[in-house]
């Protein structure tokens, strides 16, 4: 188990949490080691995927050392805990829920939930949450995000929904802590050798985006 320091270092080390969600499972380990190929450092398979908690112990010992595997779409504390016991680092949630982030925090993991609101991020802030999950990212837009962190520059968020390539750059010129994304790069009916590079492809390029984007702010 990493320490809480590191795995959030982890977490936004290439600046993409590649979202998983109702992959076929016999395809899951294959488009998991091409996100991770491409660069991805962090993984989040949602609890609805079938046999997601089977699948989060599957890539938390294959990916160990190489990228931090969560679970998505959590919103209750019995998931959590049991996504938790499957090896899940992180815990995402759409929306916000007290006990989801306590339950993550009780175990040593880090907790996003997602907001909307200003409130609801200072809320979660004050439930304890490590970073915030802005959803749908792409519906409230860049400026919103930039707005928000005038007063709340202490807050890392984490964007989803609606991010791509013309896009990234602009939410990382926000100074945003990493991003989710998950129909644009995971492609959900993957099957085929040539399904996993264009994966492998697709991560790679949003890795050297972000790359770009982050080196601007220094």
């Amino acid at each position: 188990m990493l320490p809480k320091v590191k795995l959030l270092q982890k977490m936004t080390e290439s600046g993409v949490i590649a979202v998983i969600r109702r992959v076929p499972q016999e395809s899951i380990e294959k488009i998991a080691e091409n996100l991770v190929e491409g660069g991805v450092t962090a993984l989040e398979v949602t609890v609805d995927t079938p046999g997601a908690f089977e699948a989060i112990r599957l890539l938390s010992e294959k990916l160990q050392g190489r990228a931090v595997v969560g679970a998505g779409t959590v919103i209750d504390s019995e998931s959590a805990r049991l996504a938790i016991n499957s090896g899940a680092e992180f815990i995402l949630s759409p929306s916000l829920h007290e006990g989801v982030i306590r339950t993550a925090l009780r175990y040593g993991k880090v907790a996003v939930p997602g907001v909307f609101t200003p409130t609801e991020m200072i809320t979660a802030i004050e439930w304890g949450a490590d970073m915030v999950k802005v959803f749908p990212a792409a519906g409230l837009g860049v400026k919103y995000i930039k707005d928000v962190k005038a007063p709340f520059p202490h807050i890392p968020i984490i964007p989803t929904g609606g991010i791509n390539l013309d896009n990234i750059a602009s939410f990382f010129e926000a100074e945003v802590a990493a991003v989710g994304i998950g129909g644009n790069l995971v492609n959900a009916k993957a099957v085929e050798p040539e399904d996993f590079i264009q994966i492998r492809e697709t991560a790679a390029r949003y890795v050297e985006a972000i790359k770009r984007a982050r080196a601007t702010l220094f």
